[in-house]
C-alpha cells in the first residue's frame, strides 16, 4: 500500500511518514516528561533543587517560596537551595526543612 502511494507522489508521502513520525516522538516525550513529572514529587526536597524546579514538581507557588527563602528581593530562581542558604547564613538542613514544610502545608490544604 505504501508502494503505490510512494509511486503516486513521493514527497507527500515522505511527509506524512515525517509526520507520523513527529507525532510519535513528541507523544513519547511527553509521556516520559509527565511520569518524571509524578515521580519527582515523590522525591523529598534537597540541596541541589532551585526554587524553580521546587515550584514546577512540587506545584508550590513561586512567591510564597520566595519569600520563604528571602529571595523576593531578587529574581534569581536558578540558583541551588544550598547556595541560598549560605548566603543567608542558614544551614541547608533547616533551609529543606522548611520547604518541606511548606509542601507539607500546601498538600495537607488540599
Amino acid at each position: 500500500m505504501i508502494r503505490r502511494f510512494w509511486k503516486r507522489s513521493p514527497a507527500l508521502t515522505l511527509a506524512f511518514l515525517l509526520a507520523i513520525a513527529g507525532c510519535l516522538f513528541f507523544t513519547g516525550r511527553t509521556v516520559l516528561y509527565a511520569t518524571n513529572l509524578y515521580w519527582r514529587s515523590e522525591r523529598p526536597v534537597a540541596g541541589w533543587m532551585t526554587p524553580r524546579y521546587i515550584a514546577l514538581a512540587y506545584g508550590v507557588d513561586r512567591d510564597t517560596l520566595a519569600t520563604l527563602l528571602s529571595t523576593d528581593d531578587r529574581d534569581d530562581l536558578r540558583q541551588p537551595l544550598y547556595a541560598i542558604a549560605r548566603e543567608n547564613g542558614v544551614p541547608v538542613t533547616d533551609t529543606i526543612s522548611s520547604v518541606q514544610a511548606l509542601i507539607d502545608a500546601q498538600d495537607s490544604a488540599e
